[in-house]
Parts: C-alpha cells; sequence; structure tokens
C-alpha cells in the first residue's frame, strides 16, 4: 500500500482542499510537438446542440424511463422500442461542464492538465482504457468523466468512448445528451449489436455507449465473457480511441472491482475535506494497485446538486 500512501500523503491529512501554492504549480509534463504530417484538427462543434431539448415525435406517448419493456398506447397498442424524450440540460448542468462551456477557463485548463498527464505519462504507455470511481457516492465521477472525455475529445487525434456502467443510477446519457437507450445492457443482456449502442454525441470524435435498460444483476452482467471480448474489441478495432468508463463507488457494489480487470488504468476521486482518508484506503485496497495511476480530490466548498465543481481540482498522478 506504499503507493496509496504516498497518493494520499500528497492530497493531505483528512483529504483537505490544496494550498493556493499547490494549485499553483505548473504541470509535470511537457506535451510533445506533433509531427509535421499530423492531420489538422477537426471543425469545432457548436454548442447549439445543447441548448435546445432533441424533436419528439408527438404522436408517441410519454416515455417512462423506469420502465423496462414497450409502452402502450392510448389505444392499447403496443408500442416497441419508444424513443425517450431527453432531457435538456439545466444551467446548473452547463456550469458545470467546463470543458465544453467554459474550455478556455482555469477550471477546464485543469481537466486538460490531467488528461496530458494521462496521454504522456512519464513511465510506460499511456494506458487506453481508463475507470474513474470513487469510495463513496457524490463525489463528482461523472462529472469529471464527462469533462475528461470531452477534453480527450478536443485533442488534434484523439478519439474517445464513454461507457456509462453505473447501470443503477446512469448519468452520461444526460450530461451528453444521447439516448439511455439501447445502451450497454442491452448489448449485453438482450441481443443488441454493439454498433446499435454506441450512439454519436454533439461533440467532435466523442461517442458514449449509455447504461440502457435497467438491470437487476449488475454485477454479474458485467463479469460475463461478452464485456471483456467487448472491451478487448473496441480497443483492438479503433488503435486511436481511448476509452473512459463510469463506474459506482466502491463501498456501494462490486462493480468496479469486477471492471477492474478489463481496464489498463484507474483514477479515484475523493472529496476533499469530506472523504475519511481511512475510507478511500479501505476503497483502494479492493482494486488492484497497479493499475491505479492517480488520485483526483474535488472541492466540497463549490458543490452543486450531486457532484462538485472543479475549481478545488487537484491532481495527484
Amino acid at each position: 500500500m506504499g503507493r496509496m500512501d504516498d497518493l494520499l500523503r500528497k492530497a493531505g491529512h483528512g483529504l483537505s482542499r490544496p494550498s493556493p501554492e499547490d494549485e499553483a504549480k505548473p504541470p509535470r509534463f511537457t506535451r510533445p510537438t506533433p509531427p509535421a504530417d499530423a492531420p489538422p484538427p477537426r471543425r469545432e462543434q457548436s454548442s447549439q446542440f445543447w441548448d435546445a431539448p432533441p424533436p419528439v415525435d408527438d404522436d408517441l406517448p410519454p416515455y417512462d424511463p423506469d420502465l423496462d419493456g414497450p409502452l402502450e398506447g392510448e389505444e392499447g397498442l403496443r408500442i416497441v422500442d419508444a424513443p425517450p424524450q431527453r432531457e435538456p440540460l439545466s444551467d446548473e448542468d452547463k456550469q458545470r461542464l467546463v470543458s465544453l462551456f467554459a474550455p478556455a477557463s482555469p477550471q477546464a485548463k485543469r481537466i486538460d492538465m490531467l488528461r496530458s498527464q494521462l496521454l504522456y505519462p512519464f513511465h510506460g504507455d499511456p494506458p487506453r482504457t481508463i475507470m474513474i470511481t470513487s469510495a463513496a457516492p457524490r463525489e463528482g465521477r461523472s462529472l469529471l468523466t464527462t469533462n475528461l472525455a470531452i477534453s480527450f475529445a478536443r485533442g488534434l487525434q484523439e478519439f474517445v468512448l464513454v461507457i456509462d456502467c453505473h447501470l443503477a443510477a446512469p448519468a452520461i446519457h444526460r450530461l451528453l445528451q444521447v439516448p439511455l437507450r439501447p445502451g450497454l445492457t442491452d448489448y449485453l443482456e438482450h441481443g443488441a449489436a454493439l454498433p446499435e449502442v454506441i450512439h454519436w454525441t454533439a461533440v467532435d470524435k466523442l461517442s458514449v455507449i449509455p447504461a440502457g435498460r435497467p438491470s437487476q444483476r449488475t454485477a454479474e452482467i458485467l463479469a460475463t465473457d461478452k464485456m471483456v471480448d467487448m472491451m478487448f474489441e473496441l480497443r483492438e478495432r479503433y488503435s486511436d480511441r481511448y476509452i473512459i468508463l463510469d463506474t459506482p463507488p466502491v463501498q456501494e457494489v462490486d462493480d468496479p472491482a469486477v471492471l477492474a480487470r478489463v481496464v489498463e488504468g484507474i483514477v479515484f476521486v475523493a472529496l476533499g475535506g469530506v472523504t475519511e482518508r481511512d475510507q478511500v484506503l479501505r476503497a483502494m485496497r479492493s482494486l488492484p494497485e497497479e493499475k491505479i495511476v492517480g488520485m483526483v480530490l474535488n472541492d466540497p466548498q463549490a458543490a452543486v446538486l450531486d457532484a462538485p465543481a472543479l475549481a478545488g481540482l487537484s491532481e495527484t498522478l
């Protein structure tokens, strides 16, 4: 547990907020100059997609995401796979998605620093499959996953795929404005084809596999050979694609321990000044230590709804 103790020691006793001196430290990486024959950057995407909800067919009955199965219309007809009505982003969501709506802000730049430390590690190859997890709920995992994925996609050559593995309480589909289904559970349990569950977002080079329909056997289906084969296929088929998994808290379910075997790197999220050091250590002991590439300290002082803002982010990679 030496590396874990070092990470916690850097974060400070009790996981308190980083000092202004630590926040002012320059990044510990040097971004290499792109080669002369590197492809030109892709066009920037407009954020107009995020400002209005997608069109909805008024002839369809309202879709209830809590129901699993076909819906029933006014005349008793069975309607199969009725499209869900996506919830538009709130003003609070837009304020928290700094990598999309405020890419030049100090908060977004800190996310870019984290991305660069993952892309250009001091030793070894960069992890192309990364899992984001934490010890307890409400520590900002989904928000960090979304901002980090957008930061990756803004790079010159990096494509990124986000997989929402928090099957009991998914959030990625709402933050990135894609349908909840078909998604991961539809592929693993219900025979959907892999291309059917990959949804492109309004952000160039960023795609999502949402959670899909509810399942009562989350750990069991995530532990199947089909999940392992899917991760292998995605990684091997697209050599320029990074895969980020949003997972539940370690101490809530055993899903993260199951998923740890199919990723190359783990980023651990903790809420500064709130999450106890012993709680973090217990959670980290349930994961393979050699895969933990670092910890992100979120700031509880600026918490909004169920996820903290990133103004107090401290990377200890």
